[in-house]
């Protein structure tokens, strides 16, 4: 066992997949694994090893963890160099300082680095989870109120609004077409939640949350591996039960105060929660119909 932090690519050679094994940021730990393909499926999490290649052309090693790519933070993709990691999502704000020293473990600069194409070597469920990744992300990123970003293409999308990270494109490499934009965009939504696991009984609060899960803060955090049972205390007395498991734990953000909380990827389909996603997905919508409304009035 060791930290993530200190993942080499001659671990990754050695051991092309490692599970996770608790913890966050630097304390994070993994061992490895024999392991030769995964699941979506799988009850514990799992990294894999990851060929990546920058704009440029230079090809490099790293990993993600591929069982869930529905968005970039839970894929989480990391190029491993000599000098250090090179992350393509941070768990909040991205520093610039530490965006530079990323680029100078690279030796890059970033027009010779994005867009980043990447494929995982560890199939799962059969196929190959591979994509493109145009700029670090954070979870300020994904904590918009704006709908489901379309597909390019699509009437009345623009280039720039089409322009978010993707996790499985129908075209990886670069140059070859319209790229399907498949990142799950998170909708805020603050609703009180209880969740259970085994002895663990808590409570928290939504932050955010997308078609394939959500992220609840709370200051008790579920292990990964066991189903939480999560009950949602929606609006007008109703409840929605829910199960998932914990994809990732996250401690106190500094920079927005006291937060901590866990990732939840469901594990059932419920016309329910999809019908609250979507709910929230019009919200936006009304809201700039309103002030259109408001605007044509005005005098």
């Amino acid at each position: 066992m060791k930290r993530l932090v200190d993942l080499t690519v001659e671990d990754l050679k050695a051991n092309p997949v490692w599970r996770y094994e608790g913890g966050s940021g630097s304390q994070a730990m993994v061992a490895p694994s024999k392991r030769v393909t995964l699941s979506q499926s799988d009850d514990e999490i799992y990294l894999a090893a990851t060929d990546f290649e920058l704009f440029d052309s230079t090809a490099h090693v790293g990993f993600c963890f591929p069982a869930d790519d529905s968005g970039i933070d839970y894929l989480q993709p990391v190029i491993v160099s000599p000098s250090g990691h090179v992350n393509f999502w941070f768990d909040g704000p991205a520093m610039p300082a530490t965006l530079s020293n990323q680029w100078k473990a690279l030796g890059k600069l970033p027009h010779e680095i994005f867009p980043v194409t990447y494929r995982c070597l560890v199939p799962v469920d059969g196929r190959t989870v591979s994509g493109r990744v145009d700029a670090v992300v954070s979870s300020r990123d994904l904590t918009s109120e704006m709908p489901a970003a379309p597909a390019p293409g699509e009437p009345g999308v623009s280039a720039a609004e089409a322009r978010v990270p993707t996790a499985r494109p129908v075209q990886p490499r670069r140059d070859t077409g319209p790229v399907e934009k498949r990142t799950a965009r998170r909708h805020q939504a603050e609703v009180p939640v209880e969740f259970t696991q085994g002895d663990i009984h808590g409570t928290g609060v939504t932050g955010n949350v997308s078609r394939r899960g959500m992220f609840v803060r709370s200051t008790q955090i579920p292990g990964t591996g066991p189903k939480v049972k999560l009950k949602v205390n929606l609006p007008e007395g109703r409840t929605l039960v829910l199960m998932g498991r914990v994809v990732r734990g996250s401690g106190p953000i500094k920079s927005s105060g006291p937060s901590s909380g866990f990732g939840l990827r469901l594990a059932e389909d419920s016309p329910e929660y999809q019908d609250l996603v979507s709910r929230l997905r019009e919200k936006p919508k009304m809201k700039e119909r309103g002030a259109r409304s408001k605007k044509r009035e005005s005098p």
